[in-house]
């Protein structure tokens, strides 16, 4: 039992005494220094990375001496720090590679930055190019913040902190701990929060590479790229894109440091897999827009100069597009893919107990969600909701469920029949529905965090009930009761108000969880749907 514990306590307060050592020094210098020499502060503030040069330099040559004392004390049990983190050349190919996962990464990290959803929520991501892009010399950026800092980080957060975690807790679990420890230590919550999913990727990198070198040359990238391009004023011109493409650009960009990931670790094979995936979404994606493009030049430039009095009845064009676009991409499986869209969607029969479980269940989501987006924090935060939802409820109720009727086909056809089974062709089933719903949010013009949340939330529910049934009925059924819902809510009965409305969202919630578990239970086995995914070759 001692020993047990001996090792899982000596690789902990390893790594405490090094950050300990670190939050010491980086303390002392502005207690003992900056507060006391007010010329020196000036240029510090002036010179960021020069002072991160300073502390990090300082910090390093503890660092070094106390790695010596314990190699000595310890007869070379324990391992110089710059051993344990394993300086090992890179392969020109790895080094290349590592550039464009870095550069893949700066422009993820300046599309999310420049969002509108996010710059009206805060200035933090903006303030950090900011503040650490700014000197006297613009040279002392590029070497303080693009590649001292990155080499010192790397050293204590991949170098000490995760390779100590390494050895008393699985890969990942070390991969989480260690990433949450280096959110901790940025400068605001907003960097924390990318910092975390940074460090995720660092660690796959390291753990792969078997060197730190690969870590470092992906910060010093990321760093250098970010603070010269907003001296370029990139940064300003990507501020005028519209939130849709700067979505894309960071969708794009995080396909190509997942598609990277894949090479470093399974090579071109896994790549090739991968990368067909990828290029059947862009496909379904593009398509989408290019056609819904089409139809909004028609509309303006061609309906409304002859029909100005249409202008207010604008769901005539969501209809059309709903209506040409089941046979578009009917056509486009057929004739280029040879693949019978039909039989890929899976119109397969359920019982009567499934469908009255899912029409439930589709009422208490309506009422779940109609309460949620009433709570005036909520309403405020969340204007989209409003924007997107209120419009279509704002329509006659004959004009609203013929619509809802053929819309709620099209999106399942898209939705789950085409984005979600070609997706979860490469990655795990929890993964897929998480990336089909930031796609609905997207394509669907989502503008703030909450709805596109809540476009998720419903694409996760929607993914599992189309995984476990293996239909494309019950998703169809469940999404038209839901809108249906809300629509005899908005009109008819009232959203509730008050202790109410708290308690039917709170009695809404249970319900939900209870249905679910219900209709998981009622599945479609396990043997017969793999059998019968094979047979139809979808994928999914």
């Amino acid at each position: 039992m001692n020993s047990k514990f001996k090792s899982i306590a000596g690789p902990l307060l390893h790594a405490a005494m090094y950050v300990a050592v670190f939050m010491i020094v980086y303390m002392s210098h502005g207690i003992f220094i900056i507060q006391k020499y007010e010329s020196y502060r000036e240029y510090m503030i002036r010179n960021i990375p020069v002072y991160l040069c300073i502390v990090f330099f300082a910090v390093f040559l503890l660092y070094l001496i106390i790695s010596s004392i314990q190699k000595r004390a310890s007869k070379g049990r324990i391992e110089g720090i710059m051993k344990t983190a394993r300086f090992r050349n890179l392969t020109a190919g790895q080094w290349l590679l590592m550039g464009v996962i870095g550069i893949a990464c700066s422009f993820l990290y300046i599309s999310v930055m420049q969002l509108s959803w996010v710059r009206n929520n805060t200035d933090e991501l903006r303030r950090y190019v900011t503040d650490f892009g700014n000197a006297d010399y613009f040279i002392y950026v590029l070497l303080g913040v693009g590649f001292f800092a990155v080499v010192f980080e790397e050293l204590l957060f991949r170098g000490i902190v995760f390779t100590s975690l390494r050895k008393i807790m699985p890969a990942w679990a070390a991969v989480i701990l260690g990433s949450i420890v280096y959110g901790y230590f940025q400068p605001s919550p907003w960097v924390g929060f990318i910092a975390f999913f940074l460090s995720i990727l660092y660690c796959l990198v390291y753990m792969r590479l078997q060197s730190i070198w690969g870590s470092i040359a992906i910060g010093a990238v990321v760093n250098c790229f970010i603070t010269s391009s907003n001296k370029w004023g990139m940064h300003d011109a990507m501020m005028n894109f519209s939130n849709d493409v700067l979505l894309m650009i960071g969708l794009l960009s995080l396909s190509i440091i997942g598609l990277s990931l894949v090479y470093l670790w399974q090579g071109a094979a896994g790549v090739k897999k991968h990368a067909k995936t990828l290029g059947m979404v862009v496909m379904i994606v593009a398509v989408y827009f290019g056609f819904l493009q089409v139809l909004v030049i028609i509309w303006e430039n061609v309906v409304l100069k002859q029909y100005p009095d249409l202008a207010p009845h604008g769901i005539i064009g969501l209809y059309t597009n709903a209506l040409l676009s089941l046979p578009l991409f009917y056509f486009i499986y057929k004739w280029f893919f040879k693949k019978n869209l039909i039989t890929i969607t899976g119109f397969r029969n359920v019982s009567l107990k499934v469908h009255v479980m899912n029409i439930i269940l589709a009422v208490c989501m309506a009422v779940w969600v109609m309460t949620l987006f009433n709570i005036p924090q909520v309403k405020e935060a969340a204007p989209g909701f409003e924007g997107i939802v209120g419009f279509f409820l704002g329509q006659s109720a004959a004009v609203f469920f013929s619509f809802f009727l053929i819309n709620s086909l099209y999106k399942e056809f898209l939705f789950r029949a085409l984005l979600f089974n070609e997706i979860r062709k490469s990655l795990p089933l929890w993964a897929a529905m998480i990336v089909t719903g930031i796609l609905y949010g997207i394509m669907f013009s989502f503008s703030d965090i909450p709805t596109k949340l809540y476009g998720t939330a419903g694409a996760v529910i929607f993914g599992l009930l189309y995984v476990w049934y293996r239909s494309i009925w019950v998703t169809y059924v469940n999404e038209l009761v839901l809108f249906s819902t809300y629509y005899v809510i908005r009109h008819y009965v009232g959203v509730p108000e008050g202790a109410t409305m708290y308690v039917a969202q709170g009695v809404s919630s249970i319900a939900i969880l209870a249905l679910m578990y219900g209709l998981w239970k009622g599945r479609q086995p396990a043997v017969q749907s793999n059998r019968t995914e094979k047979k139809l070759d979808i994928g999914a």
